[in-house]
């Protein structure tokens, strides 16, 4: 099997739903990778084919010798919760264990499995080794709406469905439809971009390991909240609240939306 692969991507979707010929998972706060487990040596690649087997030794380690390349998502694990933040800084330095959330295998045995349904590769994922590191996503048939509740009342990412009967297939797919859970971030305010007296943007930043760091910038702010965010500026340090879908893999927020200045008292 060629490497690396381009992986197979879902589309945005924008509502939860039911259907016998779909099937429902979990979608984990992480980076996409696939897994080539299939050789003497481990091979872990980035949506983007980079190659970062060199820096999760403890993944190679947990997938030597199980004859799969396998696809799923690099997470790190904050409180038993899966943390962007940490993941990122996973990339760049080993600072404790990654887990590899599994959700699909594209060849088994030296067998190239993806023109079989979804259904039939997930299959193969009840043969993973044991591990602790290494955990199979668990697909609900039908049920997306239950599922998608679950992962909003548990603050996780979303659902990701998929048909039971689709191949795997390269790029962006409606086959896949992702239906992410809005959610809300308090953010430092590091900074404006002004036009003409208006606030086009506010650039935010977020609190990791006692420091501040920039995670974009979010705009579309009506002129009352800008008043609002004048007057909060000009007492000091301003924090707000946003809503976004998910982190970039840079580490910015996706399609972040204004929510509010954020009080003391709450909100």
């Amino acid at each position: 099997m060629d490497e690396p692969l381009q992986p197979m991507e879902p589309v945005i979707w924008q509502t939860p739903f039911d259907d016998p010929q779909w099937q429902f998972e979990i979608k984990w706060d992480g980076v996409r990778c696939l897994a080539y487990a299939d050789g003497d040596d481990v091979r872990i690649y980035g949506r983007r084919g980079t190659n970062w087997s060199a820096r999760f030794p403890e993944l190679r380690a947990a997938l030597k010798g199980c004859g799969k390349v396998l696809d799923g998502e690099l997470v790190v694990l904050q409180d038993g919760r899966p943390s962007f933040p940490a993941v990122m800084r996973r990339l760049h330095r080993n600072d404790g264990p990654a887990h590899l959330m599994v959700f699909d295998c594209l060849c088994d045995g030296g067998r190239d499995l993806r023109r079989e349904p979804t259904a039939v590769r997930q299959e193969k994922l009840l043969a993973l080794p044991a591990s602790s590191l290494v955990h199979r996503v668990e697909p609900v048939t039908g049920a997306g709406r239950a599922l998608f509740e679950v992962a909003r009342e548990s603050g996780l990412e979303g659902v990701v469905a998929k048909r039971r009967d689709a191949p795997y297939v390269g790029g962006k797919s409606d086959l896949w439809r992702k239906v992410k859970c809005w959610r809300e971030l308090r953010c430092v305010v590091l900074g404006l971009d002004e036009e003409k007296g208006e606030i086009r943007s506010v650039r935010l930043g977020a609190e990791q390991d006692g420091q501040v760091v920039p995670i974009g910038s979010v705009g579309n702010i009506a002129r009352g909240a800008q008043q609002e965010l004048r007057r909060a500026l000009a007492r000091g340090k301003t924090l707000v609240d946003v809503a976004y879908l998910e982190w970039t893999e840079d580490g910015s927020l996706r399609h972040p939306r204004w929510l509010r200045v954020a009080h003391p008292s709450g909100h």
